[in-house]
């Protein structure tokens, strides 16, 4: 049966009192388990809380096995024997410990453990007996679902070990997965012998022989439902960082848990991976007083974000600015750069963070006008429930406070936008006046306030109505563009005469040119081809030469993945206009050739 307390989950104090109770009590020669699904904390807990609980309180040994990717019954003894006499072995000494012969279940699947064979004299056999014995101890055999063998013949092994060795066991499972798993095999095997209608008998049958063997074997079930708020804060404390312990506070512990909750889907292996390398973040900063700790705070939500990201699928392309990604973070908290860079490349460069640092502050002013203390900025975040008359209001409110360039915090404009043309659609609002200001706000920002129009526009707002968002996204290009307007980040127009002087720099001062782990994306590819048509054939020459010097000594992974996709798109446009009309000659089509075969040289090195 699944056993809770209290009529709610079982607390740490719960499970270590219970299983206390079970070594020390039980008396019906039978195992218990633990459910859970996977990364809830299972083995945390265990590793964590229940083995040094036990050992303190009662002096009782725990003997952990995992049954990950285990093939045979006798690698599980193997394992059991090994866990046991490993300390032993550190002694320099055999150390057979001297006990009664309980675990012919374990002796009986040893085969060829440390050049043992099972056809060993009865002397040596009884030696053997006493070295694995488990009197006083609790084994522990986890990843009862991530294991090779069937669960039937397992629950049989540990059947024996209980009953007739009259051993403590603790099966740690995820029940459902066991369940869900075989459900994908029966139904598989089902349809591939064309046998779909029996799938659901089948699958009933072995949840009957699940359940018969598991009810001989297994007396309680217990369900693992650790309040996740208590387990987060023994994982921060773990780690013992100073800035972690600084800046984490109980209402930190609440949002950090809504976020390993919707981000994680409760999986705090997630969770202890974007801490762990939050903290090597830490550690390469040796000047922290430097910085605010709500930078710090910063850095850790934004590598959750990503490492949300990661775990759901690959590794993520940097999708955002020079300092930050939006895309990449989480909630309204971006992703620095230098921290992803960190996760993907465990490299960090001290410089970038003093820029980002800069760039984070400037941030953080901004955001203080922010929509949330723009009262018709609130209004309009819950309009579908006020009148029609009080939203067509707040928008014309503002369309006034826009006259004011400053009125309004700049990173609110993307969600007043959405506003203006997504809400101000339903209740007829006009917002060509709305827009016209905006843009005169925003023409320049870039090169005035160094903030880019990625870093502003960073939402991509969902609008059904098809005439509505084509205008809203032509409005958005329109804005990108007045923002950037005068930016001067990159210099290079396209010019065959600038490829000599640019070759010449980049092969001086390539660090400032691949920046990133970034180069030939930061370029349109489109404008390239149109300038290598008109390019001589010395000037093509010079253009191989900038992308021999970046990419040369290149390898996977030392260049992001925009620049594997601009060089494949590169590549193509290059092969289509050597094969099109074009007014170049023989000489000039051989240094073309050399450049597709470049790059396809670099795009199968950084693949």
């Amino acid at each position: 049966m699944i056993r809770k307390i209290k009529g709610s989950i079982m607390t740490v104090s719960d499970l270590n009192n219970y299983i206390k109770h079970y070594i020390e009590k039980d008396k019906t020669q039978m195992a218990i388990m633990l459910t859970g699904v996977w990364g809830s904390g299972k083995s945390y807990y265990i590793k964590n809380e229940l083995v040094p609980y036990l050992q303190n309180e009662i002096n009782i040994t725990c003997i952990v096995v995992s049954l990950y990717g285990i093939d045979s019954l006798s690698d599980i003894s193997k394992n059991i024997y090994m866990e046991l006499r490993l300390p032993n072995f550190s002694k320099n000494t055999e150390g057979m410990a001297t006990g009664r012969l309980i675990t012919k279940s374990v002796i009986k699947n040893i085969v060829g453990v440390v050049g043992l064979s099972i056809d060993i004299p009865d002397e040596d056999l009884k030696n053997l007996y006493k070295s694995v014995d488990l009197t006083d101890k609790l084994l522990i055999l986890e990843d009862l679902e991530r294991s090779n063998i069937d669960i039937s013949q397992i629950l049989g092994f540990v059947n024996s070990l209980v009953e007739h060795d009259g051993i403590k066991v603790l099966i740690v499972a995820n029940e459902d997965e066991i369940i869900n798993r075989n459900q994908q095999e029966i139904s598989f095997r089902s349809v591939k012998e064309g046998k779909e209608n029996e799938s659901t008998d089948a699958l009933s049958d072995y949840i009957k022989q699940y359940i018969r063997i598991k009810e001989k074997t297994v007396i309680d079930t217990l369900y693992f439902g650790v309040p996740l708020n208590n387990a987060i804060k023994n994982i921060i404390s773990s780690f013992n960082n100073s800035i972690l312990n600084t800046i984490v506070n109980e209402e930190c512990i609440d949002s950090i848990t809504s976020i390993v909750k919707s981000n994680f889907n409760n999986n705090l292996r997630t969770f202890i991976y974007a801490t762990q390398k939050t903290v090597d973040i830490y550690e390469k900063i040796s000047d922290v007083d430097s910085y605010e700790e709500g930078f710090f705070a910063y850095i850790y939500v934004g590598v959750m974000g990503l490492a949300s990201k990661i775990k759901k699928n690959k590794f993520p392309k940097w999708d955002g600015t020079t300092f930050f990604s939006f895309k990449l973070g989480t909630n309204k908290i971006p992703l620095f750069r230098f921290a992803y860079d960190y996760v993907r490349w465990q490299k960090i460069d001290i410089n970038q963070i003093d820029d980002t640092y800069e760039a984070f502050n400037k941030y953080i002013f901004y955001e203080k006008n922010a929509e949330y203390d723009d009262t018709d900025m609130r209004l309009l975040s819950n309009f579908t429930e006020e009148t029609e008359k009080n939203v067509y209001n707040a928008l014309k409110n503002l369309e006034e406070k826009l006259q004011d360039p400053v009125c309004i915090g700049f990173y609110a404009y993307d969600k007043l936008i959405y506003y203006m043309f997504y809400v101000g659609n339903i209740v007829g609002f006009d917002n060509k006046k709305s827009c016209d200001l905006i843009l005169k706000n925003l023409k320049g920002l870039a090169k005035r306030d160094d903030i880019s129009s990625d870093e502003l526009l960073r939402h991509d707002y969902d609008i059904e109505d098809s005439e509505i968002k084509h205008k809203y996204d032509q409005f958005i290009k329109e804005l990108s563009d007045a923002i950037n307007y005068g930016e001067e980040d990159n210099v290079f127009l396209y010019n065959p005469e600038e490829l000599e002087q640019l070759y010449n720099d980049i092969c001086l001062n390539d660090g400032k040119y691949i920046a990133g782990h970034q180069f030939i994306s930061k370029y349109d590819s489109s404008k390239l081809i149109e300038m290598l048509l008109k390019c001589t054939a010395e000037q093509i020459n010079d253009f191989r030469g900038i992308l021999l010097a970046v990419y040369r000594y290149a390898n996977k992974g030392d260049f992001i993945e925009q620049d594997i996709e601009t060089m494949q798109t590169l590549l193509q446009l290059a092969e289509n206009a050597n094969n099109s009309d074009n007014n170049w000659d023989k000489i000039q089509q051989l240094q073309i050739n050399y450049l597709c075969s470049n790059l396809k040289n670099f795009i199968n090195k950084l693949s």
